[in-house]
Order: C-alpha cells, then structure tokens, then sequence
C-alpha cells in the first residue's frame, strides 16, 4: 500500500513538473516571436532583401507593423513597387513579409520566408509580357498575391483584367510555377504556366463555363527564337497549330473546326510595328450561307467595336481546293479577289465592301461562261451592288459576250434574279441550283 502511494506521489510530483516545463516553453515561445514588436526593425534590410530574394524595387516604407499570428510577419500598408525593370507595377497593396522563426531576432538583418502580397492592383504592360519570365529566375521566395486586381494594359488603356485574383508564384530553381485564378467578366479564369528545365513552359487557361480551355507549349532555343503549339476549345470549336517566332510568328499544321469552316491552314503572322497576317487555307468543308451570316454580322452592322476591329486586321487570307480566292483587308478596305466558286469552280468573281455599318453595301463583278447548246458557250458578266439592309442586289451592267444590255433589259434580269433566286432572302445567292437555273432560263 505505501509503495503504491509513493509512486502517486511521485507521478504527481512528474506531472507537475512537465507542466511546469511545457508552460516555461510557451512562455519562452510567445516571449521570443513578440520580441521583435519591441524592436525596430532595419528598413534598409527589408529593400534590400526584397531585392535579392524577389527582385522587388521598393521607394519608400512609411511604416512597419509586426503580427505575432497565425505566424509572424512584417505588415507594410498602402505599399507601391516594382518588380524586375518597372515590368510589373503594384499600387495600394499590403506587403506581408513571413519572417523565418529560426532567424526571428535578427531584426537588423530581416530573414524571410515567404511574401504575400494584398489587395490593390498588379498592372502590367503587353509590351513587357515576353520580358516576364526573364525575371523569374530572381524569385528565389515564394510569392503569392490574395485579392489582388491584375491588368494587363495596352498603351495605357486596360486590355484585360482579372479581378480578385490569387496569384501563386514558386521558384524551385530549375522549375519555375505560376498559379492564378480569379474573376474575368463575372466567370471564374484559371492560368496555370509551368516553366520547366532547359526553358520548356506550358501555359494553360481555362473558363469553365464558357467552356473555353487554351493550351500553349514552348520553349525557347539557343537561338532565342521560339517555338511551340497552340490548343484553343471553344464549345465544339477548334484551333490548333504549331509555330516558330522569330522577328514574325510562322504557323504551320494549322487546323480550325467551327460550324463555318474546317480547314487546314499555315502562313505568317506579325505584330510590329503593327498586326498583319498572310495565312494559306485549304478548307474541306464551308457552310457558304452561315458564312455570309457572319459577314454581314461583322461587317454590315453598327457594332462600332467590329469597325475598329476591322481595322486591325489587316492582312491576305488565301483559300484553295473547295473553292478558291484571296480576301485583302488593308486599314478597313476588305477586298475578294479572284474568286472562283461553285461546282468545278465555275463561277469567278470580285468584290469590295465599299461602305461598312448596318447601310453598308458590296460591290461586286461575276462572270460565269454558260454552256447552252453541244458545243457553244457564252460569256456572261454581271457588275453590281450586294445591298444585305434592303435585301437587294442591284445590276448596274450585263454583259453577253462583252456587249452591255440596255438599261431596260438590266433591269428586267434584275427583277427576275430577284423573284427566282432572291425570294426575300441573300442566303440564296449561295444556292447553286437556283443560281444555274437562273443563267440557263436566260437562254
């Protein structure tokens, strides 16, 4: 019995003791991590530190807080700066600093784990995009962004902007990760880029409920040129291809799936000193109708949005195999030369959309050689006005054989390409059947 009672008494005596200890121990914790918020710590340190470890330019700090939780960290509010060259401007943020505990009281010499970086707006330049991954490799600290607002401008207007956004950047030395996700246009965005060894990146985006997911891999060559592919999905719709930038961009094996248009395509695409392309289709299948739908849409409408567009697109488009012809879009004048469309290609014309807006109009020169009797054909050619707000298409000459007709008769062809061919829709000037009808009936 007095043995039992002296081994609880020496328990309790044990106990008491390690609950001494472990309170010694917290005591001494929260001694040692609230330490620092008596001290001041050394403002060159921090600028100077967030330089070599994150490649942050940082003017001035007003002030800094000290918070013990969830672990310490410095707290610097309403904080501007730049990282790398100016390439990325943070305006109104609240710079965390997550102070490593082993290195706590170093107050003279700020030792740090992890930054955060909160709120404000993280604005960067379309020019300086390719410069981005230049100054990864000075992120020697994991840096994430909580709720920042990030824009990305073009020539000082916003292009694009994500707002809330979660930003994760990690360097792993060879690897190199970034992570953001937040709100574009009310729909949550997704950017993923994984810069792997020997300068390998794969940059994916995704808008899952607009369905949209675009995947980039490329990397870059001792040259410094660039080469990868390109994945964009959109609902049911398809762009691939692979290219190759140098002073341009070459595509090739490029293919795209709409319900307008498959086909295959390759070309050249440059964008200084301003956007021009020069791409070769061969389509494999067109829905002509759906296609002048489009047209119409975008350029016969009074979307100002598509006029400026249109401006911007410059370029030559050339399509061969189901049908041939180039269009020409040079600073808002679109061309179709050398059109040769229909079955065994019979038709050939040219056209130019001589006013834009919802008024606009095309002006157009068909010609088609018909066969009418065994071994005799004739030459037609018809010039004109494509009218899609009144629904007309307006004769100004008819040629048989290079002889013009008479006012008087025009207008008779006209009326009757109107009742047999028109019937109150242009869709139908895609309707080769009625089309050759309409020719033939002429003879």
């Amino acid at each position: 019995m007095m043995k039992k009672m002296n081994l609880m008494i020496k328990a309790k005596k044990n106990l008491k003791f390690l609950l001494y200890l472990f309170s010694f121990f917290i005591f001494f914790f929260i001694t040692y991590i609230s330490l620092p918020k008596l001290l001041n710590f050394s403002l060159d340190s921090i600028k100077k530190n967030l330089k070599i470890y994150n490649n942050i330019n940082i003017n001035s700090i007003s002030k800094v807080d000290y918070k013990i939780f969830p672990t310490p960290r410095l707290i610097i509010l309403n904080s501007n700066f730049t990282i790398g060259k100016s390439i990325v401007e943070l305006n109104n943020v609240e710079l965390e600093i997550i102070l490593s505990i082993s290195k706590i009281l170093s107050f003279k010499e700020v030792n740090y784990k992890k930054l955060l970086i909160n709120k404000g707006s993280l604005k960067i330049k379309l020019n300086n995009i390719n410069q981005l991954l230049t100054i990864t490799d000075k992120h020697k600290k994991k840096l994430t962004f909580k709720k920042n607002n990030l824009i990305l401008l073009q020539e000082e207007k916003v292009f694009f902007e994500i707002n809330d956004a979660l930003i994760k950047i990690v360097n792993l030395g060879e690897s190199f990760f970034l992570d953001i996700s937040g709100n574009f246009l009310n729909n949550k965005i997704f950017i993923k880029l994984d810069s792997l060894k020997k300068n390998k990146n794969n940059l994916i985006l995704k808008l899952p409920k607009l369905d949209i997911e675009a995947r980039v891999l490329f990397e870059k060559n001792k040259s410094n040129d660039v080469n990868g592919s390109f994945n964009l999905e959109i609902f049911n719709n398809l762009l691939k291809f692979n290219f190759i930038k140098k002073d341009n961009i070459k595509l090739s094996d490029g293919f795209t799936r709409t319900k307008l248009i498959n086909s295959s395509f390759k070309g050249d695409v440059s964008f200084k000193p301003n956007f021009y392309a020069r791409l070769n289709f061969e389509p494999s299948s067109l829905d002509t109708k759906n296609l002048f739908l489009f047209i119409q849409n975008f350029f016969l409408s009074n979307n100002t949005n598509n006029l400026a567009l249109i401006k911007k697109i410059n370029g030559i488009y050339k399509f061969k195999s189901k049908f041939e012809g180039t269009i020409i879009n040079n600073n808002g004048e679109v061309l179709f030369k050398n059109f040769r469309v229909g079955r065994k290609k019979s038709y050939y014309f040219n056209a130019k959309i001589v006013e834009f807006g919802k008024k606009g109009k095309i002006q157009f020169n068909l010609v088609k050689t018909l066969k009418y009797k065994k071994d005799q054909s004739k030459k037609i050619e018809i010039t004109g006005f494509l009218i899609p707000s009144r629904t007309r298409v307006i004769f100004e000459k008819f040629l048989i054989e290079g002889n013009n007709l008479s006012a008087k008769k025009i207008k008779e062809h006209e009326n009757k390409f109107d009742d047999d061919v028109i019937q109150n829709s242009l869709n139908n000037v895609f309707n080769e059947s009625k089309i050759d009808k309409y020719f033939k009936d002429i003879f």
